[in-house]
C-alpha cells in the first residue's frame, strides 16, 4: 500500500473511500462483508408520520379557508343580489383597490373573535367553537393573504432601503450555500474547484468571498427593527414599558419565527423521508438523522448551544442568535429611558466584551478565518462549535442595528447630517470599511502553528466594522443622502421579494440538499455549471418562499394579530 503513496495531492488521496461510507447494511458471511448502496428510501417511523402529517395539514388548512371563503361569499353575493357591475362588499370577494377600506371591518371582526374566546357559560360554547374556526379559517385563506404579499408598496414609517439590503444579502448567501453545500460530496473535480474558487477575489460573489456577512447584515437589520418596534410599543402603551409590554413584546417575536421554522423542519423530513435516493445520499441522511434527535434544540431555539456539532437544519442556528438578542433588547432600552450616558457606557462594555471573547476564542483554539474549509477538520468543528454560531460572539452587528435605531428615533425630526460633505465623507468611510474587511479576509494569514494577533484582530473586529458600514447606508438613504444607491435599494421590486425572504431563508439549503442528494453522478464543476444551478436554485426557492409565506406565515400573522390586536414588533430580520 506504500506504492500508492503517489495517488495523492498535498493532503487529499485520489483512493476510493472505504466501502462502509456507501452501505446501509452488511451481513458477515464467511468472515466477509457485503455492501449494498442506499437506493430507494429513507425508513418511515412515528418521527417522519408525525411531520409528514404537519406538513400535510400546512397545506390543507389554507385550501380550506379559501374554499370557505369563497362558498361564504359566493352565497352572500346570492342573498344579497348586488346589481350588475356593482362590486361586492363581502369579505373573501373584494377587489384589491377595497382591501384599505375593509381594514375597520377586519378589526371588527377580530374584536368579535376575542370576545367569542372570552364568553364563559355552557351555551356559548358552540358558538365560541364556531366563531373561533370561522376566524382562523379566514386568516387562512387566500383572499386575505395573496393582497398582503403582492404588494410594492412599503410602510411610511419604514426605511425602504432595507428590502434591497435584505434581498442582496440573501442572494449573496444562497450563492455561498450553492458553491458550498455543492462541495460536499458532490463534486467530482473538487480540487480544481479549490484551486480555482477558493481565496481567488474574483469569485467574491460566491463561497471565496466572505458571504458570511450576510447574514451579519440580518443581525443589523433584526437589532434596527428590534428597538424601533419596542420604542413604538413604548410609546402606545399607556404606562411605558411593563412587564406585560415586554412579554408581549417577546411572544409577538416567538410567534413570528418559530411556526416556519418548525414547519420548515417537517419540510425537510417529509421530502427526505419521501424522495427516491440514489448513490448521493450521504448528505441528506445526515441531516434527516439530526432532525430525529435533536429537533427539541429548534423548538426551544437553543440549537445554537445543544448538539450543534448534529443540529437539524443546521442553518438555523440563526434564528436562536437572532432570538437570544431580542431578549436584550427591552433591559437595553430601559437604561435609555433612565440615563443616556448610562446607555454609551453599557453600548461600550458590551462591544467590548463581544470583541474580547471572539479574539480569546480565536487564539486559543487557533481558529480559521476567512475559509474554515481549508483548516483541519478539528480546527473546523471547532470554529462552528465555539464561535460561529455563538451569540456572545456574533453581537456587535445586532448592537450596531439597536444603537443606530435608537439615535434615529431621538432624533427624527433633526436634520442630523447639515452638509453634503460630511455626507461625503461618510460614503467615504462606508465603502473603506467594506473594501477592507473583504479585502482582509484573503490576506490575513491564520494558517501559522502560532496564533496570529492579525488574525484574532480581524476575528473579533470585522463583523460588527461590516455592520457599521451597511447601518450608514440605511442612516444616509434615511436622511436623504442615498442618491442612486436608495433608488436601486429602494426600488419596488425588492418589496415583494423581502416580503418572502424569511422563508426563502429557511427553504433554499433544503433545496439545494435535495437536488444534490437525488444526482445519480457527481456533478463537474465549471462556472457555467454553478451559474445555472445558483439560477435554478434561487427560482425553486422564489417559488417555494412564496409558497410558505402564503401558506404558513401570513396565515400565522393574522392568527397573531387576533391574539395581540395590531403590534408594533414589525417583519424583524425579514
Amino acid at each position: 500500500m506504500s506504492q500508492l503513496d503517489i495517488l495523492r495531492f498535498r493532503d487529499a488521496s485520489f483512493l476510493a473511500p472505504p466501502l462502509s461510507l456507501f452501505t446501509t447494511n452488511s451481513s458477515s458471511s464467511s468472515g466477509g462483508s457485503v455492501a449494498t448502496c442506499a437506493t430507494g428510501k429513507f425508513h418511515l417511523d412515528t418521527f417522519v408520520a408525525v411531520c409528514l402529517f404537519l406538513t400535510l395539514l400546512g397545506l390543507v388548512l389554507p385550501l380550506a379557508g379559501t374554499l370557505y371563503v369563497a362558498a361564504r361569499g359566493w352565497g352572500s353575493d346570492h342573498r344579497a343580489s348586488p346589481a350588475h357591475g356593482t362590486p361586492s362588499a363581502i369579505y373573501g370577494s373584494l377587489p384589491l383597490r377595497e382591501l384599505e377600506r375593509s381594514e375597520q371591518s377586519h378589526r371588527i371582526r377580530r374584536m368579535r373573535c376575542l370576545a367569542h374566546l372570552s364568553l364563559s357559560g355552557t351555551p356559548g360554547r358552540g358558538k365560541r367553537f364556531l366563531g373561533a374556526a370561522d376566524h382562523a379559517l379566514k386568516c387562512f385563506s387566500w383572499q386575505k393573504n395573496v393582497p398582503a404579499i403582492w404588494t410594492t408598496k412599503t410602510p411610511g414609517s419604514t426605511c425602504s432601503a432595507l428590502n434591497g439590503i435584505r434581498v442582496l444579502s440573501l442572494l449573496w448567501i444562497m450563492s455561498g450555500h450553492t458553491s458550498q453545500m455543492t462541495a460536499w460530496l458532490s463534486l467530482d473535480n473538487v480540487l480544481e474547484w479549490k484551486t480555482r474558487v477558493l481565496k481567488n477575489p474574483l469569485y467574491l460573489y460566491s463561497r471565496s468571498g466572505p458571504f458570511y456577512l450576510g447574514v451579519d447584515t440580518f443581525f443589523l437589520i433584526s437589532g434596527w427593527l428590534s428597538a424601533r418596534s419596542l420604542l413604538k410599543m413604548h410609546q402606545t402603551a399607556e404606562k411605558g414599558l411593563t412587564a406585560k409590554v415586554i412579554l408581549r413584546y417577546y411572544f409577538s417575536r416567538l410567534i413570528r419565527l418559530q411556526p416556519l421554522h418548525m414547519y420548515s423542519v417537517c419540510l425537510l423530513v417529509a421530502l427526505f423521508s419521501l424522495a427516491p435516493w440514489g448513490p448521493v445520499w450521504e448528505v441528506p441522511k445526515f441531516h434527516l438523522d439530526n432532525c430525529r434527535r435533536a429537533w427539541w434544540t429548534n423548538v426551544l431555539l437553543l440549537n445554537n448551544f445543544l448538539s450543534v456539532r448534529n443540529s437539524c437544519n443546521g442553518w438555523t442556528w440563526y434564528l436562536a442568535n437572532d432570538f437570544q438578542f431580542h431578549l436584550t433588547t427591552p433591559a437595553i432600552l430601559l437604561v435609555h429611558g433612565k440615563s443616556k450616558h448610562v446607555l454609551v457606557l453599557l453600548g461600550a462594555v458590551l462591544f467590548l466584551a463581544s470583541f474580547t471573547v471572539t479574539a480569546l476564542l480565536t487564539v486559543a483554539h487557533g481558529l480559521p478565518v476567512p475559509d474554515p474549509s481549508e483548516a483541519s477538520e478539528n480546527a473546523t468543528a471547532l470554529y462552528f462549535l465555539e464561535y460561529y454560531t455563538k451569540p456572545y460572539c456574533r453581537f456587535g452587528p445586532f448592537l450596531v442595528g439597536l444603537f443606530l435605531s435608537i439615535f434615529m428615533h431621538q432624533n427624527h425630526q433633526a436634520n442630523i447630517l447639515k452638509t453634503k460633505a460630511q455626507a461625503l465623507l461618510g460614503w467615504i468611510c462606508s465603502l473603506s470599511i467594506m473594501f477592507a474587511v473583504v479585502a482582509l479576509a484573503y490576506t490575513v494569514d491564520d494558517t501559522s502553528v502560532t496564533p496570529s494577533a492579525a488574525a484574532a484582530l480581524y476575528q473579533a473586529l470585522h463583523r460588527t466594522l461590516w455592520a457599521a458600514a451597511v447601518g450608514w447606508v440605511v442612516f444616509a438613504c434615511q436622511e436623504g443622502y442615498g442618491g442612486l444607491v436608495n433608488r436601486l435599494l429602494s426600488c419596488g421590486m425588492w418589496t415583494f421579494l423581502a416580503g418572502i425572504s424569511y422563508a426563502c431563508y429557511l427553504v433554499h439549503p433544503t433545496l439545494i440538499i435535495l437536488y444534490n442528494g437525488l444526482q445519480e453522478t457527481l456533478i463537474h464543476y465549471t462556472d457555467t455549471n454553478m451559474f445555472y444551478l445558483f439560477s435554478g436554485h434561487c427560482l425553486l426557492t422564489f417559488i417555494a418562499g412564496l409558497g410558505l409565506t402564503l401558506f404558513i406565515e401570513k396565515p400565522c400573522q393574522e392568527l397573531k394579530r387576533c391574539l395581540l390586536g395590531s403590534t408594533s414588533a414589525g417583519p424583524g430580520t425579514f
